[in-house]
């Protein structure tokens, strides 16, 4: 996940300089700066540190510098996901952030340089079992070239932009588990697309990180539709997903709603496995 922040607006004019803060976010099509790998990192209790490599795709030097803060996704009732920081009660429970150190945290970046970071977990003693997370927050701006040798009255604008890009960092400790119950299922349709909303209780020591796919079915048990996204399920809540019906006549449909252990963009070994969990629903496109 990325986003960017526009920061400041900087005006120049020898022997002067105004800063002018902006409250105005401008509608500019950015590209990430860095390349980073992997975008999900996993260490344990018997190998304690990893790499991550943080690469320069910008024609312009960069300046990088590494954070670390407790967070997860959550999703309203609506189905949008947001990113809940600040949560010191669950953070108590399950965060790894001031356990982990990066080398180096601070450095610039040439255009097309890498840079490798070694990941470093200082546990507590007596950690209970589970699974401990953190998030690495990229912060990289272009280095601005030095200011000075302008005319007495030339006036130049500088625009900073900060781009973040946040890595998942999981820090598994003893036996581990992890698993859903499905709760809850509802659906609505909405210009030719029918949102299912699947609701769930996790289960276990970690973080449920599989697939939701849903299939549907005509009245023959045939399937006409099936679709599928990677979740990352922290605690009980619900995920939506919305498939276009437009193609699809009149008539009524059943549904099915899976999750399931395991993801495209992270390698096998690295998930706590769980069974797959289903249930059946239908709509009725009029």
């Amino acid at each position: 996940m990325s986003t960017y922040t526009k920061v400041s607006e900087t005006m120049f004019k020898n022997p002067k300089t105004l800063i002018i803060p902006l409250l105005i976010i401008l509608g500019v099509s950015a590209n990430a700066q860095l390349t980073i790998s992997p975008t999900s990192l996993f260490i344990d209790s018997q190998r304690k540190f990893e790499t991550l490599l943080i690469m320069n795709s910008s024609n312009i030097a960069q300046e990088v510098k590494l954070s670390w803060e407790f967070g997860y996704p959550k999703t309203d009732e609506a189905g949008n996901i947001s990113i809940v920081y600040h949560d010191e009660e669950q953070a108590k429970l399950h965060s790894a952030a001031d356990w982990i150190r990066g080398f180096p945290r601070n450095f610039i970046l040439e255009p097309g340089a890498r840079q490798t970071i070694r990941i470093t977990v200082k546990a507590p003693r007596n950690l209970e079992p589970g699974t401990y997370w953190s998030r690495l927050k990229t912060t990289s701006s272009a280095v601005s070239p030095p200011i000075g040798g302008e005319a007495g009255g030339n006036i130049s604008a500088q625009i900073n932009f900060q781009f973040n890009q946040v890595t998942s960092i999981f820090y598994k400790n003893g036996q581990l588990n992890t698993g859903l119950e499905i709760t809850g299922l509802r659906n609505s349709i909405e210009d030719q697309l029918v949102r299912i909303f699947a609701e769930y209780k996790k289960t276990g020591n970690s973080p449920f990180l599989g697939t939701m796919a849903v299939k549907v079915f005509d009245g023959s048990g045939q399937i006409l539709k099936n679709d599928k996204i990677f979740v990352s399920i922290y605690f009980d809540g619900l995920r939506r997903l919305d498939l276009d019906i437009s193609d699809l006549p009149k008539g009524s449909y059943e549904y099915e709603v899976s999750f399931l252990s395991g993801r495209g963009d992270i390698p096998d070994i690295n998930i706590v496995p769980a069974p797959t969990v289903s249930t059946r629903g239908s709509f009725t496109k009029i």
